[in-house]
């Protein structure tokens, strides 16, 4: 069971983000999916540097393909819409713990794609904005702020005076 779960919950994910990018009202898909296709080609070949170049021979495997894979979907749903964290960092876990159980990487090499996810996916979209407009999750905190109003924001999604 944790076999099939291991091998088949990259591509469930996958299928998952694709059929919420296009159900969803979102500014700009081609532009937001083109961005998170980016990162996620970006962080997933850094996962694998250390398999090519051999430059930590004692830990070829650090860090793990299907967990980088798997949290930069996760992120990427986290743009759209916040909740899925609530389902996708569980049955990351789960990923995890499958992965060390059926000896396939060790606790290391597991925790090892958080950071370089993060980072990825921070410098990722810090340099490339989808769009002027807020994202719906950006929208949906900015309506109910702590003084029970929404803010008046202008086209590029800022304060308006």
């Amino acid at each position: 069971m944790a076999l099939l779960f291991a091998n088949n919950y990259p591509y469930a994910i996958a299928l998952v983000f694709l059929a919420c990018l296009y159900a969803m009202d979102v500014p700009q898909k081609g532009s937001f999916a083109l961005r998170a296709l980016v990162a996620l080609a970006i962080a997933t070949f850094l996962a694998h540097v250390n398999r090519i170049f051999h430059l930590w021979p004692s830990h070829l495997l650090f860090p793990s393909g299907h967990t980088t894979f798997c949290f930069g979907l996760s992120l990427s749903l986290a743009m759209l819409r916040p909740w899925t964290l609530a389902i996708t960092l569980p049955l990351l876990a789960v990923l995890g713990v499958s992965m060390v159980s059926l000896h396939f990487h060790t606790t290391l090499d597991i925790l090892g794609a958080i950071p370089l996810v993060l980072i990825v996916y921070g410098v990722i979209h810090k340099y490339w904005r989808v769009s002027p407009r807020l994202l719906p999750a950006q929208a949906f905190v900015r309506e109910f702020e702590p003084d029970g109003k929404a803010g008046k924001l202008d086209a590029l999604g800022k304060e308006a005076e």
